[in-house]
C-alpha cells in the first residue's frame, strides 16, 4: 500500500527554504542504516532520517543532497531550518537506542483531533502495516515541526495534504482488520470523540452497469478522508478497472452552514482530496475531472445554516 512513498517525500521536500552551516551534532551522528527493531521502528527510522537529511547541505558532510538538479538554492537557511534537521535526526536516533517516538502534540483542536486519529490507528498499524503506520506519523510531525517556521509554510501545507492521503489509507487497513474488543468502554458504548459520518454508500459494481457512482461523507467543515471513505475509494478503483471506465467524475457537496463563497470552496476541496487520493491509488490524473457546487445541490433539502451530514460529501462516477 505504500507506494510511491520516496517520491512524494520528494515532492513535498522541494518546497522547503534549504541550507546553511550550523553545528549539527544529531545529523553527523545519524546512521546509514536502520537499527534492529520492530519494521515499525525501522520504517520511521528510516523516514525520519530521510527528512533530517534532505534539508541538503546543513553542515553533514559527504552527504549527497536531495536536490540533484540544483533547482533550489542550499546557501540560504537560518537556524531555524537546520533545527529542523536536527529534529528530525534527533527522532531517528531516539529510535536507534530502542525508545519509542510518539507523534508530536496537537496545536489546536484540528491538530489535536488528527493526532487522536493516527494514534487510534498505530494502535494496530504499527504491527499491521508498520511502512504504513510510520508513514502516516512522519507525515504528521513533518507538518506539525514545519509549521513552527515560517520559511516551510509551504513545506508545512505539502505534509498536511501528504496526512490526508497516508491517515486514511493507514484507517481503512486497520478497519479491514479484525479488532480485539474494546475492554475499555462500558458495554454498549462507543468511545469515537465525534459523531461518526453517514455510512458510505455505492452503487453497484460498474461490471454490471455503464455508470457507477461511489459517495463518501465528510465531517462538518472538514474536507478529511476517514477509513470508511477511503474503503469506498478502494471499491470505486477496483471496479473501474474491471469495468473498463476511463472516466472518473468528482463533485464536492456542503451542508448550508455558512456563505455560499465559503462553501463553493469548501466543496472543492473535497473534490480535490478524493481525487488525490484516488492517484494515490493508481488512478490517472488526467482522467479525473473534478468541481464543487458548494450548497447548491443538496442530497437533503434544508433551510439555510443547517447542518445535514448527508449533504457533506463527494461523489465519484465512473463513465465510458
Amino acid at each position: 500500500m505504500a507506494r510511491n512513498g520516496m517520491a512524494r517525500w520528494m515532492v513535498i521536500l522541494t518546497a522547503l527554504g534549504l541550507g546553511g552551516c550550523v553545528n549539527n551534532i544529531a545529523l553527523d551522528n545519524l546512521q546509514d542504516t536502520p537499527p534492529p527493531g520492530t519494521p515499525f521502528q525501522q520504517a520511521l527510522y528510516q523516514d525520519y532520517a530521510f527528512l533530517a537529511r534532505s534539508f541538503g547541505d546543513v553542515g553533514l558532510s559527504g552527504y549527497m543532497p536531495f536536490d540533484l538538479e540544483g533547482s533550489t538554492s542550499l546557501s540560504n537557511t537560518n537556524n531555524d531550518v537546520a533545527g529542523l534537521a536536527n529534529t528530525f535526526a534527533q527522532k531517528a536516533q531516539t529510535l536507534a537506542r530502542g525508545l519509542v517516538v510518539d507523534p508530536e502534540p496537537g496545536r489546536d483542536n484540528y491538530s489535536h483531533n488528527l493526532r487522536d486519529r493516527l494514534v487510534r490507528a498505530l494502535v494496530t498499524g504499527r504491527d499491521s502495516f508498520p511502512r504504513d503506520a510510520a508513514r502516516a506519523q512522519a507525515d504528521y510531525d513533518c507538518w506539525m515541526l514545519n509549521a513552527l517556521v515560517t520559511s516551510q509554510a509551504s513545506a508545512a501545507t505539502a505534509c498536511h495534504r501528504s496526512l490526508g492521503v497516508t491517515l486514511p489509507r493507514l484507517e481503512a487497513e486497520v478497519h479491514s482488520t479484525p479488532a480485539a474488543p474494546d475492554q475499555t468502554a462500558p458495554a454498549g458504548q462507543t468511545t469515537p470523540a465525534t459523531q461518526p459520518p453517514p455510512p458510505p454508500q455505492a452503487s453497484a459494481p460498474s461490471s454490471a452497469v455503464q455508470q457507477a457512482t461511489y459517495t463518501v461523507h465528510f465531517g462538518f467543515d472538514s474536507w478529511a478522508l476517514s477509513g470508511e471513505a477511503m474503503s469506498v475509494l478502494q471499491r470505486a478503483i477496483a471496479d473501474a478497472r474491471t469495468g473498463g471506465q476511463p472516466k472518473i467524475i468528482v463533485v464536492g457537496h456542503t451542508d448550508t452552514v455558512g456563505s455560499a463563497d465559503y462553501n463553493m470552496r469548501l466543496s472543492l476541496k473535497r473534490a480535490e482530496v478524493v481525487r488525490d487520493a484516488l492517484v494515490d491509488m493508481g488512478a490517472r490524473r488526467d482522467a479525473i475531472q473534478i468541481s464543487g457546487v458548494g450548497k447548491t445541490d443538496l442530497a437533503v433539502q434544508t433551510g439555510d445554516h443547517v447542518r445535514e451530514p448527508q449533504n457533506r460529501r463527494s461523489v465519484i462516477t465512473l463513465a465510458i
